[in-house]
């Protein structure tokens, strides 16, 4: 589903990947981690055409990537992990807008409203929302559409621990359904419990890409293989 070959980018002369390569079976989860400044964010971004790699490819379901590729744009859903949302506009309006851009019936605006537990909160305005409540908008604004790869960068900031089990249960449910899933975390917890594959990014190389069932298979945690034998200082 997803195929990244070789791609490398730099900002001032600065290498923040380089030459990175990966691959995504169609439904399953890839967990990109990494420490702060690993690049996580930059790889987020070329996969969602935000930024363009220096080198190297990426598609996804076939399609090239491309900023004005509409075909490559269709292929995911995306949550961004600082989306900002217009603080006079309440949470229903905020993704009807989004639907209406979309053509999607407003009955998903509702549909979402309720996955992310807003419902209650609809006609209320942005600016009164709290960080768990803007990062659950986030996400139901990523589900408004049934495409084939949704993105979550850093999905689990702000949540408590509720809404963190909740949000597990949406992306299992969400696999279940066929779809191919792309999540950077720090929670080592739930790349054990979610991800097929992890790829584990630091100074903007491949350290890791492997499955986590063969990691767990020679490391009693993730923690272990990890840090023990992968990282460095």
């Amino acid at each position: 589903m997803i195929k990244v070959n070789g791609i490398a980018k730099s900002f001032s002369k600065k290498h923040i990947i380089d030459e990175v390569t990966f691959s995504v079976a169609a439904g399953e989860c890839l967990a990109l981690c990494g420490g702060n400044g690993a690049g996580k964010s930059t790889m987020v971004k070329m996969l969602t055409g935000i930024y363009t790699p220096d080198k190297g490819t990426i598609e996804m379901n076939g399609i090239a990537s491309s900023r004005s590729s509409t075909a490559y744009r269709a292929q995911f859903s995306y949550m961004p992990d600082d989306l900002a949302f217009h603080p006079l506009v309440t949470g229903q309006e905020a993704l009807q807008y989004a639907a209406d851009l979309q053509k999607i019936p407003s009955q998903r605006v509702q549909e979402v409203l309720e996955l992310a537990g807003l419902e209650a909160h609809a006609k209320q305005k942005v600016k009164n929302y709290s960080k768990g409540m803007l990062q659950r908008l986030s996400l139901a604004q990523s589900l408004l559409v049934a495409t084939p790869v949704l993105i979550l960068d850093e999905p689990t900031n702000g949540l408590d621990p509720y809404w963190v089990h909740r949000l597990k249960e949406l992306i299992q449910e969400q696999k279940r359904s066929g779809q191919t899933i792309v999540l950077t975390t720090h929670m080592l917890s739930i790349v054990e419990q979610l991800a097929d594959t992890l790829a584990f990014l630091q100074d903007g190389t491949l350290l890791v890409n492997d499955s986590v069932a063969a990691l767990l298979h020679r490391y009693p945690t993730l923690d272990d293989a990890l840090f023990n034998e992968y990282t460095h200082e």
